[in-house]
């Protein structure tokens, strides 16, 4: 069985789509920002944008994908003013629904995309890394689509809870149903639970600022979006958790973190875990080293 932990630790760049909510949150900026600023560990081949519901996309999930797509750009376009040597990568629009059961895709350019790049990239052997950061609908229907990639690719996906937390967590909200179709597949998964996981990445804008601002465009637009996330009752201490950056990190240095292999859950509709509904094991994330991850960021970000 492919083990993704022990082939991150392989001393060679990793190939690499980035599936991210970008305008769901402030973290997805930060993550993708990494990716594009990594290119010694990292070769991202395609960014594609995953759908998200609440307030920021008008409670609509086409809405949600549609703002994703055009926040990629804008980060983009930031990391390229800062480093002039990062060239953009190619970005794509994901699904606009839920998937409305674990056998029924929901077909998009991102699905198109992460199957041609597995199947001309990926091999049992060295497989194309699909980085997930928010809902799972676009990898998942793409497993569902084109079951043969499951052999090809390895999915590290930021979403649920710690397996001592359960319930429902925003990720997995935006489309349990696709949480089951990537655990039903035949896919390696590594997955990175956020609270008591990913919930440990905190900072402040007093720490960002300090080694971000006035540094770059990139920076100042960092800063900027997290600055606007104060809360309205200005309270004299607040900080924030940059989740994304976890999954993106687990690739480019598999030391931050430790991790276990379980029985794969089916995901209820109470939210409940059925560890070992489907056949096979996936890895869990149960810690992560928080300072050497910021460190790493601050140190490409600059």
């Amino acid at each position: 069985m492919f083990n993704v932990t022990e082939s991150l630790k392989a001393k060679k760049r990793k190939k690499i789509i980035l599936d991210t909510d970008t305008f769901n949150e402030i973290d997805d900026q930060f993550a993708l920002s990494l990716a594009l600023l990594s290119p010694e560990e990292i070769e991202l081949l395609a960014v594609t944008a995953a759908p998200f519901n609440n307030d920021k996309s008008d409670y609509n999930f086409g809405k949600g994908m549609e703002r994703s797509y055009e926040e990629i750009g804008r980060v983009m376009n930031f990391v390229c003013e800062s480093h002039p040597g990062v060239k953009p990568v190619p970005y794509y629009r994901g699904s606009t629904t839920q998937m409305p059961d674990e056998n029924t895709p929901v077909m998009s350019e991102a699905v198109e995309v992460i199957h041609k790049i597995a199947m001309e990239q990926g091999t049992p052997e060295d497989r194309v890394y699909v980085v997930a950061i928010g809902a799972i609908t676009n990898v998942a229907s793409a497993l569902v689509a084109y079951p043969e990639i499951a052999d090809r690719i390895a999915v590290v996906w930021l979403g649920s809870h710690a397996r001592w937390f359960g319930g429902p967590e925003f990720n997995l909200f935006g489309d349990r149903i696709a949480c089951n179709a990537m655990y039903a597949s035949k896919a390696p998964v590594l997955t990175v639970p956020c609270m008591g996981v990913a919930s440990e990445l905190i900072t402040t804008l007093p720490e960002l600022e300090y080694h971000l601002k006035g540094k770059s465009p990139l920076g100042d637009y960092l800063c900027k979006i997290v600055a606007a996330c104060e809360p309205g009752n200005h309270p004299k201490s607040w900080s924030r958790v940059i989740w994304d950056i976890s999954a993106v990190c687990a690739v480019i240095d598999p030391e931050c973190y430790r991790s276990i292999e379980l029985d794969r859950p089916r995901v209820e509709e109470n939210w409940s875990y059925n560890y070992g509904y489907y056949e096979g094991k996936h890895e869990h994330i149960e810690t992560l080293n928080r300072d050497r991850i910021f460190s790493l960021l601050f140190s490409r970000l600059l």
